[in-house]
Parts: structure tokens; C-alpha cells; sequence
């Protein structure tokens, strides 16, 4: 998970880099800047992101996050605005009644840290996994778990998804019926579910270290999403992956528009001090 730590420490760093911290001229940013991402991360920690979940912003401790928070939320992808950004950063936070393995976020350990002035700082950190049990939270004695991302979902889910003939299952027998129970009405993408199922698998599968693209990969991540907000959510998982005007999330970009920091945080040199 490593290359997920450290963007989405470069999100953090965007998120609070506004009224939440003090000026330049304060002698103690590196304690509270090092404070405020322990405890952002903290919140995804098992069963500290379930208000999150079920709640949104409304459940985010007050003091942690600019309103205008936006950022890169690797490997899903960029985001703007206070809802939106937080609801990918915790909301993705696994609970153990969402997988088969019953795994979720542990313990969550900041490895390295450096700040070097009030609005910037850098941060490694571990989000260690595994099944947990779902009342306490505590890991379960004996079970596997990882700090590795490439690991992580084959122990929540127990399934090879490198394997092709898995992929097109995955699409007919979890994500298609998914969407069709979770995007009705207003919400639906799809007339029926034979309908899902033939359109996108004709969509390549993708891979779960980059959840972004017009692939299956990214509807998994998205699908999870649409028990919240689902008029938001909803058209990601359908067959254009976004609707307009700027509401597309699994849709195919170049890495140039993806890791533009001018126009996703205003400047190339937001994060230098």
C-alpha cells in the first residue's frame, strides 16, 4: 500500500492546507500537522469509519479538513469539494461486513513524517488489514494480514482476480447485480441485468492498483459508493462511467491530465514550502 499512502498523504496535505492550519509563524506546525494526519487516519480504522459511512461529512470531527478540501486519492483518482473528497478517503475504508473475509483496517501507523513548514508535510503510512471481529473491532488472533495493497484483495475477498475466467464472473454474478439493486429509478444505468452483463463485458477488467479508467476494476470501487448518494454515484458504475458536466470517474484519461497538480490544486508548486 505504500504508493497509496503517499498520495493520499499528498491529499491530506491539500485537504488541511487551509483555515485548519495556523500561520507560518506558529513554532509548533510539525507536532500539529504530524496530530491532524494521525488522526485523519485514524478515522479509517475500523469501527472508526462507520459514522463516516453512514453519515458523511456530517461525522467528520470538526478542525481536521479545509471545507474546500480536494485531491488525489490514489488509486481511485482526483477529487473536489469537502463531500466528495472525504466520502472516497473514508467511505473505500473496508468493514468487515462488506467482504467475504471479513477484514477491515486495524491499526494505523505513521511511519515517517517530515513538515516542513506550517501548510506542507509528507507522511508514510501503514493501514494494516485483516478480519477483524465485527463488534470490537480488534483483529482476530491467527488471521492473515497485510500492509500490502497488492495483497489486500485477495484476503478480503479470497478471490484470484488476475484470472480471466473469475473477471467475467465477478461481472455477472456481483457487479451487474449490484448496480441494478442499488441504481433504481431516477438512479438506474441499466434496463435489465442481461443488459449490464453484455455491455460491460466488453470492457477490459483493469486492475485494483489503478481504480480509475473505463474498466471493471473502477465500477467494483465505485459500486461501493452507491449505497450513499446514489444519484452521484450511480452513473460511474453505468456504461459511460460519469455523466456530465464533470461528474465522469470511470472514464479512460492520459496520466498528464491525472497527475496535473496545476489544474486539479490551482498551482504545480502547491506542495513546496
Amino acid at each position: 500500500m505504500i504508493s497509496t499512502f503517499l498520495c493520499r498523504a499528498v491529499f491530506l496535505l491539500s485537504a488541511i492546507s487551509g483555515t485548519v492550519l495556523a500561520s507560518d509563524n506558529s513554532t509548533d506546525f510539525v507536532e500539529r500537522n504530524l496530530h491532524t494526519i494521525q488522526s485523519i487516519y485514524n478515522l479509517t480504522v475500523y469501527p472508526n469509519n462507520v459514522p463516516i459511512i453512514q453519515n458523511g461529512g456530517s461525522a467528520v470531527p470538526p478542525g481536521l479538513f479545509n471545507q474546500d478540501a480536494r485531491g488525489r486519492v490514489t488509486p481511485v483518482g482526483n477529487f473536489t469539494g469537502f463531500e466528495d473528497s472525504i466520502e472516497y478517503f473514508f467511505s473505500l475504508a473496508p468493514t468487515p461486513q462488506a467482504n467475504p473475509a471479513g477484514a477491515a483496517i486495524f491499526q494505523a501507523d505513521v511511519v515517517e513524517f517530515t513538515s516542513g513548514c506550517a501548510n506542507v508535510a509528507a507522511s508514510v503510512v501503514y493501514l494494516k488489514t485483516g478480519p477483524v471481529n465485527a463488534t470490537t473491532g480488534q483483529v482476530i488472533e491467527g488471521a492473515k494480514t497485510t500492509a500490502l495493497k497488492q495483497a489486500w484483495s485477495s484476503i478480503a475477498t479470497g478471490v484470484d482476480y488476475t484470472n480471466v475466467t473469475i473477471q467475467q464472473g465477478a461481472i455477472a454474478t456481483a457487479l451487474c447485480p449490484g448496480i441494478q439493486d442499488r441504481c433504481t429509478g431516477a438512479n438506474q444505468q441499466f434496463n435489465t441485468t442481461e443488459t449490464c452483463i453484455a455491455e460491460l463485458s466488453q470492457k477490459p477488467f483493469g486492475t485494483f492498483d489503478e481504480a480509475w479508467g473505463d474498466n471493471i476494476a473502477c465500477r467494483t470501487i465505485h459500486l461501493i459508493l452507491t449505497g450513499h448518494r446514489p444519484e452521484v454515484h450511480c452513473p460511474h458504475v453505468g456504461p459511460n462511467g460519469g455523466n456530465g458536466p464533470d461528474n465522469f470517474k470511470c472514464v479512460d484519461i492520459d496520466y498528464n491530465e491525472y497527475l496535473n497538480d496545476a489544474l486539479l490544486f490551482g498551482s504545480s508548486e502547491v506542495f513546496r514550502c
